[in-house]
């Protein structure tokens, strides 16, 4: 169930497998960026990434195509 964000300007999200990994994969092939979780507490997070949504909605909207057509792979 997606999770409505409050208060911040990050997600957190959870990936497949490893963060790192998918975070470099998907800078890589889409030229998406996000930070591994790793870098953010101690919960489970080298499975987690974040994605700050710090940009103008058209650019946002464009992170979220790429990052749609990364997981359909």
């Amino acid at each position: 169930v997606p999770a409505q964000p409050t208060g911040a300007f990050y997600a957190y999200a959870r990936t497949p497998s490893d963060g790192r990994r998918f975070a470099l994969d998907l800078l890589e092939r889409e030229g998406v960026a996000a930070t591994p979780g790793l870098d953010f507490g101690a919960n489970a997070t080298k499975r987690y990434v974040r994605f700050a949504y710090t940009r103008g909605m058209e650019d946002l909207e464009e992170a979220a195509a790429r990052l749609l057509r990364y997981c359909r792979r």
